[in-house]
């Protein structure tokens, strides 16, 4: 399921628990799956964030040098 299925999910769970008259076991059900699918939402969440640092690391030690292919600008 994606992250935003998961949170629709989610919503729908806690939605039930406020509005609706749930026996106590139903309730306790509904409880623990959503505490699974927000666990499940946070991993995501921080395997995301991993992913954006590695993506967004800059390793590099040469500098940036710009060029310019037009002449005028070049100065010539």
């Amino acid at each position: 399921m994606s992250f935003s299925g998961k949170m629709d999910e989610l919503e729908g769970i806690v939605a039930r628990i406020e509005k609706e008259a749930l026996p106590l076991e139903d309730a306790l059900a509904l409880f623990e799956k959503g505490v699974g699918l927000v666990r499940e939402c946070r991993e995501y969440l921080s395997e995301a964030k991993q992913r954006i640092l590695l993506l967004t690391e800059d390793n590099s030690t040469v500098p940036f040098v710009a060029t310019c292919n037009n002449e005028e600008e070049a100065g010539r």
